[in-house]
């Protein structure tokens, strides 16, 4: 099984997190993450070694959240205790799952009052209307039917969604015509943002990254170019710069994105090959499933990838959350029987060392011998900046290793000793608890966190365009 390795909250996996019935105060639900923190996160002895420093801030947020006289600022306690840490793995952040809370600014519409649309007529109306942007409009979970009610609101309304939370005709967004929206979502709780309506043909909410495609009427791009368009929004992109170089954007590495990053480098497959310098873009990309980046390696690399091995911290809730993902694995198990069977091996480890750190393959470095290419760049720069973190930096240290490529920009984020974060489930529901579960063997004498990983060519302040840089770099 492959390592994951997450970061920023879009594109965390939520594995095995099991929401606790009780709502505690501000000082329990303290004094619950102080516990879980102390006994589960594998970076607490080295980060706590100036123990008079560390029980100082504890004191002072077990004061300050017994003091408190509501929630209102119990999640700035909380994170005033999970700073002291300095790890960007660990995450304190409000229980999307508690009771919804309504914007108050919302329109004044009843959310939840269907609208009354007939929806034969409402088809066959907009089913000749070809460049209007009224329709039917689809993405993976609903089928939703826009209307424009007047000249400066148009509202998105449920055709099909799940029955337990939606209703037909039910509001499920609004689009004003200043390029803002209220989307309504699963709790119907609102969201704000800005939107973008692409060729009339794709429909994309900025902030939740959410993507509609017109089906009705027949909409002006197809399903190829629609792809490719919501791929560049998020970040995805393949472009050739000149005859001589192309280059490869790599907004993200969350697990979301893997099949269609996979697709886009298999789709460019004969450019990637026929390219003489490449330009490999991850600044911005704050990781996410080192699974991401492997399609591109074998353009890479030039010899076998030393990778510093983990140890896990055999927790009760790593040992947990391990046992329900190989359960929803066995719903496939002739598919998953491989991972099945590396997984309960796993678990077997775990238990026997409670409290105690494993390495699973006993190995402290692995090292991959990735096929090369049969026809590759003869020379590559990698782009990162100080927003390039965690899995993006594993695949710095991977890509770095190779005799072609270079590393140019600014010391990346530095979030990478500590990961494979999931949720901890410690016994309240008010707040997640978000914490890694592993340390690397590149500890003690190789920290990244909070330094980043050195680039071989700095771009200082007076770079301001780095892919023309990059290009320079390459061609001249």
């Amino acid at each position: 099984m492959k390592t994951k390795v997450f970061l920023f909250l879009p594109f965390f996996l939520f594995f095995g997190f099991a929401n606790a019935q009780t709502k505690c105060s501000c000082n329990e639900t303290l004094q619950k993450i102080i516990s879980k923190i102390e006994s589960e996160y594998p970076g607490f002895d080295v980060k706590t070694k100036d123990q008079l420093l560390y029980n100082n801030v504890k004191g002072n947020a077990l004061k300050a959240s017994a003091e408190s006289k509501s929630d209102d600022n119990c999640l700035e306690i909380l994170k005033n205790y999970t700073g002291f840490f300095k790890d960007r793995h660990i995450w304190v952040l409000p229980n999307g799952n508690s009771i919804p809370q309504i914007s108050n600014n919302v329109s004044s519409k009843n959310v939840s009052n269907p609208l009354n649309i007939n929806l034969e007529k409402f088809r066959k109306e907009v089913q000749n209307q070809k460049n209007s942007f009224e329709g039917i409009w689809k993405d993976d979970s609903y089928e939703i039917g826009i209307k424009k009610l007047n000249e400066k609101e148009s509202v998105g309304f449920i055709i099909k969604a799940d029955p337990k939370f939606w209703k037909p005709n039910e509001v499920k967004f609004r689009l004003f015509a200043d390029g803002t929206y209220e989307y309504y979502m699963q709790d119907h709780s609102s969201q704000k943002g800005t939107y973008k309506i692409i060729d009339n043909s794709l429909l994309y909410f900025d902030d939740i990254r959410s993507a509609f495609t017109k089906k009705i009427p027949q909409p002006v791009l197809n399903e190829e170019e629609i792809e490719d368009k919501i791929n560049e929004i998020n970040g995805f992109y393949i472009k050739k710069l000149t005859v001589k170089t192309t280059l490869i954007k790599l907004g993200n590495f969350s697990y979301t994105y893997v099949n269609a990053i996979e697709k886009m480098i298999e789709k460019n497959k004969t450019l990637l090959e026929n390219s003489e310098f490449l330009i490999i873009d991850v600044r911005d990309n704050g990781g996410g499933t080192d699974n991401a980046y492997q399609k591109i390696l074998p353009y890479l690399v030039t010899n076998p990838i030393r990778n510093v091995g983990v140890e896990y911290l055999a927790s009760p809730t790593l040992i947990s959350t391990t046992e329900n993902y190989m359960q929803g694995l066995k719903k496939d198990s002739i598919k998953n029987k491989s991972e099945i069977i590396d997984l309960k091996k796993r678990i077997e480890i775990l238990k026997a060392n409670p409290g105690k750190y494993v390495n699973y393959n006993q190995n402290k470095v692995n090292i991959s011998s990735v096929s090369p290419a049969v026809k590759s760049p003869s020379q590559i720069v990698v782009l990162a900046n100080n927003h390039t973190g965690s899995a993006a930096e594993n695949f710095l240290l991977n890509a770095r290793q190779s005799k072609k490529v270079k590393f140019l920009g600014v010391p990346s984020s530095g979030v990478l000793d500590y990961a494979n974060a999931m949720f901890f489930d410690y016994g309240c529901n008010n707040y997640k608890l978000l914490m890694p579960t592993y340390r690397s063997f590149r500890l003690p004498n190789y920290p990244i966190d909070n330094i980043g990983i050195q680039p071989d060519v700095y771009l200082d302040e007076t770079v301001e365009d780095w892919e023309r840089f990059a290009l320079d770099y390459l061609e001249n």
